[in-house]
């Protein structure tokens, strides 16, 4: 090398950066989009109503914190500069949130002037249920009409030790042993009916006389639960689409119990359609969640429903803690028409 001639150097350059960015770009975007994807998966079937098999029949019980999830997936979005992923996101956020904001906000409809029914359920976990509080929640609430699920013969009469046969001494009772009874308790005198035929738990029906311009037709509700294979969730849907839809010119009809359904599932969603009203969502408590599981772990959902035909109103719902049961009771005050 002579005195003239120098050295080439390679001087970095931005070209020379630029294809580490973009890959580290491209997989931020890569994983966002993953992220994304079950948020679009259930907005399709939410919004599409359906329910799918039995797995996708879990996730849609679970549309309220897939709904919080799709916010925070928005903000991270929006903070990493992904703009088509961020308005992706909120997009499909809102409008979850559009369809669970009516859960939240009383419906505002007028109150019917007529006479006023307290309901109680309470899926009781095969007995287990503690009967002492039960009872006390019974009478505190001056319930008139009480519809249980998972009624055995020993936990009826261990409610009845606790003096539950002198607060609602009328009832139509189908206690078994094991996960299938069911019965309705009531301090107004009923007469049991058939109204729901084969299913798979007791799904026991009364008339009750108020002794007014109006009887109802109450029915203890229990469906099976769509989880444990595809087999249960056709199960599930048939029990659901079988329900007696509401007499127009009949007595006013209240569906009362365990749907193991959530107001995400088409399968309840379309009996609502046909006639009847959730009471919780009336009110503006539909998010209150029912029940929940620690083995395996779950988080609260609500599949407990008081449901009355749209005859009836709505005038407060309350949810109490049941110890010894994985559900909650539900209590709900009806008003009737005149």
């Amino acid at each position: 090398m002579t005195a003239h001639q120098t050295e080439d150097v390679a001087v970095p350059t931005d070209e020379d950066h630029a294809p580490p960015r973009r890959r580290r770009r491209r997989g931020v975007t890569f994983f966002l989009a993953l992220l994304v994807a079950p948020l679009i998966a259930v907005a399709v079937m939410r919004l599409g109503g359906i329910d799918g098999n039995n797995i996708t029949a879990i996730t849609l019980a679970l549309t309220p914190y897939v709904a919080g999830y799709g916010a925070v997936l928005t903000l991270l979005a929006l903070a990493l500069r992904r703009k088509v992923i961020t308005a992706l996101a909120l997009v499909l956020t809102l409008s979850l949130g559009v369809l669970l904001l009516p859960r939240l906000l009383p419906d505002g409809d007028p109150v019917p002037q007529g006479q006023r029914v307290r309901m109680m359920t309470a899926n009781l976990m095969i007995g287990r249920a503690d009967p002492e509080v039960l009872v006390s929640l019974v009478r505190d609430a001056k319930v008139d009409v009480l519809t249980l699920q998972e009624l055995t013969p020993v936990a009826l009469a261990s409610l009845d030790a606790e003096g539950l046969g002198d607060l609602l001494p009328y009832r139509a009772v189908q206690p078994v042993p094991g996960g299938e009874g069911g019965g309705i308790l009531s301090r107004i005198p009923l007469r049991q009916i058939s109204l729901v035929e084969n299913t798979t738990f007791e799904n026991v029906a009364a008339v009750v006389d108020l002794s007014g311009p109006l009887d109802i037709e109450v029915v203890t509700i229990h469906i099976v639960p769509p989880t444990t294979n595809d087999t249960a969730r056709k199960t599930w849907q048939r029990e659901l689409g079988q329900l007696p839809a509401p007499d127009a010119k009949g007595r006013p009809r209240i569906l009362s119990g365990d749907f193991n359904a959530t107001l995400d599932h088409h399968a309840f969603t379309g009996l609502l359609d046909r006639g009847y009203d959730d009471a919780a969502e009336l009110t503006g408590e539909g998010m209150r969640p029912t029940w929940s599981s620690k083995s395996p772990p779950s988080p609260p959902v609500t599949i407990d429903h008081i449901v009355m035909d749209r005859r009836l109103h709505a005038t407060s719902v309350a949810v109490y803690d049941l110890p010894g049961s994985d559900h909650n009771a539900v209590f709900a005050e009806l008003a009737l028409p005149r």
